[in-house]
């Protein structure tokens, strides 16, 4: 059996993703992980969140330990937006 370095593998990877329209996000520091993820949830979920509701959805997905957390990411989460309006996160 033969193996491939892990950078190759992974550079790889990433080629195939970039050729199905996604791009690359450059991640230096918790900072840029928020900043993407709340890119990421808008674009999943087709809206546009508030800094107070973004931070609402930060604190739900915090609680609990890594199994509570894994659930909690597959789950809907119901938002209170600022307009009182409800709806489901994913």
């Amino acid at each position: 059996m033969s193996t491939q370095p892990e950078a190759i593998l992974e550079n790889d990877l990433i080629s195939q993703l970039q050729k199905l329209d996604y791009s690359y996000a450059s991640i230096g520091n918790e900072d840029d992980i928020n900043g993407n993820l709340k890119i990421q949830l808008q674009r999943f979920n087709n809206a546009t969140f508030s800094d107070r509701e973004y931070t609402a959805i930060l604190n739900h997905l915090g609680k609990g330990n890594i199994f509570e957390k894994s659930k909690i990411l597959r789950d809907r989460y119901e938002l209170t937006r600022d307009n009182g309006d409800i709806s489901y996160i994913r």
